[in-house]
C-alpha cells in the first residue's frame, strides 16, 4: 500500500500537522504535533515533532509506519540547502519516504489557494510574507523579514498598531480620550488589566513573545466592530501592506495587472474581513482583478504537491 501513499506536512513555529493519503487525494490519516521549525527550537525538539507526526498519521490511519511514495515537507526554518540536506538525512535514517518534497509554508498555499498551482500565496498570521510562482516555475518571495524590521500586515503589526493607539490616546497626544475608547476597553480586557497604565506591565514584565502579542488581534476586531475609526486606521492599512507585498512578488514575476490568484493562509488575514478588504482594494487600485481563496489547511497544499511528484513523469 505504501507505494500509492502519499504524506503531506505543514510544520512551524507553533505546531506540525501531517496528512497521510492515498493516490486518489483520499486522507486516511491525520496527526499533529508540537513546534518543528528548526531556527526557533533548534534541531532536536524539530526532529521529534516531526518523527511524532509522522507516527501519529499512520496510527490514525491505523496502519503500520513506513516509506511512503513521496513526501512533501513545507516547513518554516528549513530555507537554505544545508537545512535541506538535513531533512534528507532525517527522512533516509528514519525511512519516512522514498521520495522527497521540500518547499516552504508559503508555497504550501499557493498550491492549496490558487486552481493551476500558478498565483500568488500570502500568509497574514503571528508575521506574513508572500510568495508567487509563474506557470514556468519561477518562484519570487517578498516580506518574511521578521518582525523587528518586517512582517507589515501582519497579526504582531496590527497588535503593536493597537497598543501604539492606545499609548498615544493615553498620553494625550491624540484629541480623543482613552477613557472611554473601544479599543483600549477590549484590549485592557484581554491583557486582564484594569487601566491603559497598566500595559507597560503587562506587555514587558510578564515576558510575553510576539505570538501572544499577536493574540490580541481578536480584541481590535472586536473593538472595530464599535469603532468605525480602528478599521480605517489599523486593519485596512494592514491589508494594504499585504497588497504591497503581493504586487512586489507579482511585478517581479513580469504581471502588472489583469487577473491575479492569490490563496490566503494565516489567521489574520483568513479572520478579518477588514484586512481581506484592504489587501483586495490595494491591489485592484494597482490593476489587478483578484480572486482570492482561504486555505484554512495549508498542509492541503503538501498533498497537492506530493500527488504531482508522484504522477509527474520519471
Amino acid at each position: 500500500m505504501s507505494d500509492c501513499l502519499v504524506l503531506g506536512m505543514d510544520g512551524g513555529g507553533t505546531g506540525t500537522t501531517c496528512w497521510l493519503a492515498d493516490e486518489s487525494g483520499r486522507v486516511v490519516g491525520r496527526a499533529e504535533s508540537g513546534p518543528s521549525n528548526v531556527k526557533s527550537v533548534g534541531a532536536t525538539v524539530a526532529r521529534t515533532s516531526l518523527n511524532a507526526a509522522i507516527e501519529g498519521a499512520f496510527e490514525s490511519a491505523g496502519l503500520s509506519v513506513q516509506p511512503v511514495a513521496v513526501a512533501c515537507l513545507g516547513l518554516a526554518g528549513f530555507d537554505r540547502e544545508e537545512d535541506r540536506v538535513l531533512l534528507r538525512d532525517w527522512s533516509d535514517q528514519a525511512s519516512w519516504a522514498r521520495s522527497l518534497v521540500l518547499t516552504n509554508d508559503c508555497e504550501l498555499v499557493v498550491a492549496a489557494g490558487t486552481p493551476s498551482g500558478v498565483g500568488v500565496g500570502v500568509i497574514a498570521g503571528t508575521g506574513s510574507i508572500a510568495m508567487g510562482i509563474a506557470a514556468d516555475g519561477r518562484r519570487v518571495r517578498a516580506g518574511g523579514w521578521g518582525h523587528i524590521f518586517g512582517d507589515e500586515g501582519s497579526g504582531y503589526a496590527v497588535a503593536v498598531a493597537a497598543l501604539r493607539r492606545i499609548a498615544r490616546l493615553t498620553d494625550g497626544r491624540d484629541p480623543r480620550s482613552a477613557e472611554h475608547d473601544a479599543l483600549a476597553r477590549h484590549v485592557c480586557r484581554f491583557m486582564e488589566i484594569e487601566h491603559p497604565v497598566g500595559l507597560v506591565s503587562a506587555v514587558y514584565g510578564r515576558g510575553y513573545d510576539r505570538a501572544w502579542i499577536a493574540g490580541m488581534v481578536p480584541a481590535v476586531v472586536a473593538a472595530a466592530d464599535e469603532d468605525r475609526a480602528i478599521v480605517d486606521e489599523i486593519l485596512t492599512p494592514a491589508g494594504r501592506d499585504l497588497a504591497d507585498i503581493i504586487a512586489a512578488v507579482a511585478h517581479r514575476l513580469g504581471w502588472n495587472g489583469g487577473p491575479l490568484d492569490v490563496g490566503m493562509g494565516g489567521g489574520l488575514i483568513l479572520n478579518c474581513v477588514a484586512v481581506q478588504q484592504g489587501m483586495i482594494d490595494g491591489l485592484e487600485s494597482r490593476g489587478f482583478h483578484v480572486n482570492t481563496r482561504g486555505v484554512e489547511h495549508p498542509v492541503e497544499g503538501a498533498l497537492v504537491l506530493a500527488r504531482r511528484a508522484l504522477n509527474s513523469p520519471r
